[in-house]
């Protein structure tokens, strides 16, 4: 329930026809392709060696949600104040289809922030077996899947709303997201200086 919450395939799948919204079904269809592998395979990578790595590089678990918030901010004002869609509307090709799908989809949008940091804490080293460890690996390829799923059935909701819809929405999710990326940084600020959850 964790990784579905921190995925939230709705909201992400929402973001996906933001941030897609330049291009025709076909290359839709090869971003959402490349994009959800790419994101499982750095959240795994992250979940097996992502706690031994922020420890090797003196890296708190605080520094880097404050990082990836930052990094999030900025992609959501530049989806709210930007003038394109992230991708060109007339021009996105095949290479435009695979650029948007590993930045801003699969990172920071899919494996972002808040789904390093919850893999990590339900990889934990110190505390889970390896049998659980597979398990919670098991749990986001399936919670990967679904999200998939509702990728590739993007486009009948992109016909449904049509191009200034989607202009629309990608600035009401750039709202969102940013609203989300202050979340995180405030979070973290509020761990750091010992103050209540926010």
């Amino acid at each position: 329930m964790t990784l579905l919450a921190v995925l939230d395939p709705i909201s992400h799948t929402s973001l996906f026809l933001s941030v897609t919204g330049g291009l025709d079904r076909a290359e839709r269809r090869k971003a959402a392709l490349i994009a959800v592998p790419v994101a499982f395979v750095i959240l795994v990578v992250f979940a097996v060696i992502g706690q031994y790595a922020l420890a090797a590089m003196n890296i708190s678990l605080i520094s880097f949600q404050i990082a990836g918030g930052i990094i999030l901010l900025i992609f959501a004002l530049s989806m709210t104040l930007g003038d394109k869609g992230p991708a060109p509307a007339a021009e996105a090709g095949a290479n435009d289809a695979a650029s948007v799908a590993v930045y801003p989809l699969a990172v920071p949008i899919i494996a972002g922030p808040g789904a390093m940091l919850a893999i990590v804490i339900l990889m934990d080293n110190n505390r889970l077996t390896f049998v659980e460890q597979v398990e919670t690996v098991a749990m986001l390829a399936l919670n990967m899947l679904i999200l998939l799923g509702l990728f590739l059935s993007g486009d009948a909701v992109s016909r449904l709303i049509g191009r200034h819809g989607a202009n629309v929405l990608r600035r009401v999710m750039g709202i969102v997201l940013a609203a989300l990326s202050i979340n995180l940084i405030l979070e973290a600020m509020a761990k750091w200086l010992g103050l209540p959850a926010i």
